[in-house]
């Protein structure tokens, strides 16, 4: 017996020393044409080891390999995929005989992967291998000689250092480039936490990730486990501390918070340059409960901040569909989109826009692009208690969007306008290529004043107004809207005043001087109503119902206002009378009305009295001016004042009424 026991014991120490001693004495290089071999057979493609070898069984299993290559798929722009300037692995061997993994050390050094994606759409990870393999059959399948499956795993030292990653897609000649990657991997069994921390540059920027989950087993079985994770550069931070689920599809459950100091930085840093004129678009953060299972994301709760704009809602995406679905509802406390807008254009004109003139530009014939409109689908709403759009400032508005196949719907529910109210609504339909537009807007009670200043700085117009229009247009370019455009509309201003201009001085003395002399900033013409009616068709807006009235006052206008050559057509006639009854008087009380031309492009508007239409109105009808010089007080004033120098008695001692009488009957 104990010859037997010294015989068994120098057979395992033999055992032991051929273990030790077996990777000195093995040719391991004289296996890297088999190892070769079967890579080729398997992948289709070279496997490269030009350097050294190492085995070692005890205590564990671990294998070196040096300067390794993969080759890569024929045609692509590097002539490897991979390659590693280390492979160290050691793996216990006991474990592996009751169907356990584990690795003491896994390292990989310098490891370079490229991949790509050919003008084809084919990626370069697509292996295709040179021989057939057969399939196992169903009994070889049942029978005890198949593998066990691996029932726990543990990791000791995993380790990747200075890798890079390059990715180049040839059909839109899209490439990037991680680099300087390193990453640790923490795993002491399935069932316990799972650690991931590491590192990598892209575009200039350090980026540092750090993930932990709690349970990985779970998640592998299609059940829930705890998941934080952070992703920390100067460009954005983003972090998620939740549950994760595997079912069916990947879910996450919990809370996020994402931080950018500026977006416009952001943007460019990923590649894609904001446009968007303006100073806006800096920093940015929400955070909110997400819930996302596979294409489906939807953050409740939110809380975001967009520069000075704060608001709060919720937000969906389903992209499981042809075309994404968003939704969102959103309350925002102040709204100010100057941020967002183009600089002001400094011209020429820009001095008199306090006088309402209008620069001599001319309308776009740059294409107008709809196609965004058909990327998504969305159904948004938007609640805010103020909105600040250039000096416009409009108090509590409610707004819906819908966009459904190219079609956008904004339907302007509620809005507080300058102590007034208003709502309209608005469809841009994009299906066609070219956007065809239709507004319906229904303004009411609003004071016109401050309004028109802070829209266009017109401050000539005073009062409580009331206005509605309908319009609609379609068209490729700016000017091609411009020229298309049809719609209806009405306006009245009550209770007001027209300031810059004195109408009824202007009327008493219609030379060319005296009406350039009631054009200051010092007259006003008070009025009780002022009220009008326009039609568009095909760009030119048309008007024949003007009509003003005021004590000792009237006023009719009526012309056409073409939008595609932006000019005035347009003629006014008002009229001194003998009625005090301004609001509820009538408006074709007595008085004989003085023509004032107003002609010319918009941003050289000139006016002077039509005396030609004056004079061919009134001889149609001598009687009714011989009528309405014996009734209105005012239009005897205005007949006075058409003799030279504008006195009521001429120094021959004949009155101007007769004066004029004579002229226009001929005796």
């Amino acid at each position: 017996m104990k010859k037997l026991l010294i015989g068994l014991g120098v057979v395992v120490l033999l055992l032991l020393v051929a273990v030790v001693v077996a990777p000195f004495l093995i040719p391991l290089d004289s296996y890297k044409g088999e190892i070769q071999a079967r890579a080729k057979e398997a992948t289709g493609r070279d496997l490269r080891i030009d350097g050294d070898i190492s085995l070692s069984l005890l205590p564990v299993i671990a294998v070196s390999v040096e300067n390794v290559g993969f080759a890569n798929a024929p045609g692509a722009s590097t002539p490897e995929m991979a390659t590693v300037e280390r492979l160290d692995v050691a793996l216990q061997l006991l474990p592996l005989l009751s169907g356990e993994v584990a690795i003491d050390r896994f390292i990989l050094e310098r490891p370079v992967i490229n991949l790509e994606v050919d003008a084809q759409g084919v990626p370069n990870w697509q292996l295709q291998t040179t021989g057939e393999t057969t399939a196992p059959s169903g009994d070889a399948g049942d029978s005890g000689g198949g593998a066990s499956p691996v029932s726990e795993i543990r990791l000791g030292e995993v380790r990747l250092n200075d890798g890079t990653l390059n990715y180049l897609d040839r059909r839109s000649d899209q490439a990037m480039t991680v680099s300087e990657v390193n990453m640790e991997l923490s795993l002491l069994s399935l069932s316990s936490p799972f650690a991931a921390e590491g590192s990598a540059i892209w575009n200039g920027e350090k980026i540092a990730l750090e993930m932990n989950a709690e349970n990985p087993s779970a998640l592998m079985a299609g059940e829930t486990t705890n998941l934080a994770m952070k992703i920390d550069s100067a460009p954005v931070t983003f972090a998620f501390d939740g549950a994760a689920r595997s079912a069916e599809a990947l879910g996450l459950q919990g809370a996020l918070q994402l931080d950018v100091p500026s977006l416009r930085n952001l943007a460019a840093w990923t590649g894609n340059p904001l446009d968007f004129p303006g100073d806006g678009f800096g920093p940015f953060n929400i955070a909110g409960q997400l819930e996302m299972t596979g294409a489906k994301v939807a953050l409740t709760e939110a809380k975001l901040k967009l520069d000075d704009i704060a608001g709060e809602g919720l937000f969906a995406v389903d992209a499981t569909g042809a075309k994404p679905m968003i939704k969102a509802e959103l309350t925002v406390d102040q709204l100010n989109v100057n941020p967002y807008l183009p600089p002001e254009q400094e011209s020429a004109e820009a001095g008199q826009a306090g006088d309402g003139a209008a620069g001599g530009g001319d309308w776009s014939d740059e294409p107008i692009d709809v196609s965004g409109l058909g990327a998504v689908n969305a159904d948004l709403a938007f609640n805010a208690s103020s909105i600040q759009f250039k000096d416009v400032k409009i108090g509590q508005s409610s707004l819906t969007v819908v966009l459904q196949d190219s079609k956008l719907t904004a339907d302007l529910a509620e809005m507080q306008l300058y102590e007034g109210s208003g709502k309209g609504k608005v469809v841009v339909d994009g299906s066609s290529g070219k956007p065809a537009i239709t507004a319906d807007f229904d303004l009411a009670n609003f004071q016109a004043g401050p309004f028109l200043n802070d829209l266009a700085k017109f401050d000539r117009i005073l009062g409580t107004t009331e206005s509605k229009f309908s319009v609609q247009t379609t068209g490729g370019s700016q000017r091609e809207l411009v020229s298309n455009l049809n719609g209806d509309g009405g306006v009245v201003f009550r209770d007001g005043a027209i300031k810059g201009i004195n109408l009824a001085a202007m009327v008493r003395d219609i030379s060319t001087a005296a009406i350039e002399q009631s054009f200051d900033d010092a007259q006003a013409t008070d009025f009780a109503e002022l009220s009008g009616t326009f039609t568009i068709d095909k760009g030119i807006v048309s008007n024949d119902d003007l009509s003003l009235v005021a004590p000792l006052l009237r006023m009719s206008g009526a012309g056409k206002v073409p939008l595609p050559p932006r000019t005035v057509d347009y003629q006014v006639k008002p009229k001194l009378v003998g009625s005090i009854e301004g609001q509820g008087g009538a408006s074709d009380a007595s008085g004989i009305a003085v023509p004032i031309k107003v002609s010319g492009p918009w941003h050289d508007i000139s006016y002077g009295p039509d005396l030609e239409s004056m004079l061919k109105d009134q001889v149609k009808d001598p009687a009714a001016v011989i009528e309405k010089l014996q009734e209105g007080e005012g239009a005897k004033d205005l007949l006075d004042s058409l003799k030279p120098g504008g006195s009521s008695d001429s120094d021959d001692g004949s009155s101007g009424p007769l004066d004029l009488k004579k002229r226009l009957l001929g005796n």
